[in-house]
């Protein structure tokens, strides 16, 4: 099973719904005081390079980036786990920064799909997928 957060922002290149963690760059935390914040910032350290969660960015620019990888969507493993973590941490912290983004004004949803299209690229804790254009579900 493969889970996606998304926002009812629409996918620049696709019919879906942006993920969550572009969703996040269009969001003003600084501006956003107190305990809002800092569950931001405790929530999103998990998954910000250099944070605890030690979660792999691929290198997918420049010539490597073809019109497969511009259509392609990020999934997590639904068991994946941090480094030394208990299996699944990866999607609880996700569920984690999806509530404070909702909190802060941002709605978002979870996807949870079996067959998500060909996997272009993978690590153990997620997948970059293209997807058959007729099977991308809508959350919102």
């Amino acid at each position: 099973m493969y889970i996606r957060f998304v926002t009812n922002r629409p996918h620049p290149t696709l019919d879906a719904e942006l993920g969550m963690f572009e969703a996040r760059n269009g969001v003003d935390f600084s501006r956003m005081r107190g305990s809002l914040q800092r569950a931001h910032d405790e929530a999103f350290y998990w998954f910000k390079a250099g944070g605890a969660g030690g979660l792999a960015y691929p290198k997918l620019k420049g010539k490597v980036r073809n019109t497969k990888i511009r259509r392609s969507l990020f999934w997590f493993k639904e068991d994946a786990s941090f480094w030394r973590h208990e299996k699944g941490s990866v999607v609880r912290r996700a569920r984690e920064l999806a509530n404070v983004l909702t909190e802060a004004g941002c709605p978002i949803c979870e996807i949870k799909l079996t067959d998500i299209g060909e996997i272009i690229w993978k690590d153990p804790q997620q997948v970059l997928a293209f997807p058959d254009q007729l099977k991308i579900p809508k959350a919102f």
